[in-house]
């Protein structure tokens, strides 16, 4: 006799309302893993740097220190 893998028991619907909606596999599965760390200064870094200065001295430059800064308050 050859081995049918399709050949599976009928199992009556009212015996299976119990269990019908649990899920087959463990839900830890489906979980994301862990995003790796992101600079904090990364949209400023993406971005075309403006063109603006305050005293002469660039935006980003002023602003890198300032996402340094709040990235640190996270951790």
């Amino acid at each position: 006799m050859i081995d049918d893998e399709l050949d599976v028991t009928d199992v009556p619907f009212a015996d299976r309302l119990d269990d019908f909606y649990a899920p087959s596999v463990s839900l830890a599965r489906l979980k994301a893993p862990p995003s790796p760390p992101t600079p904090a200064d990364l949209l400023l870094r993406a971005l075309e740097p403006p063109p603006i200065k305050i005293r002469h001295i660039p935006v980003l430059d002023l602003l890198r220190p300032a996402y340094r800064r709040l990235a640190a308050l996270d951790e």
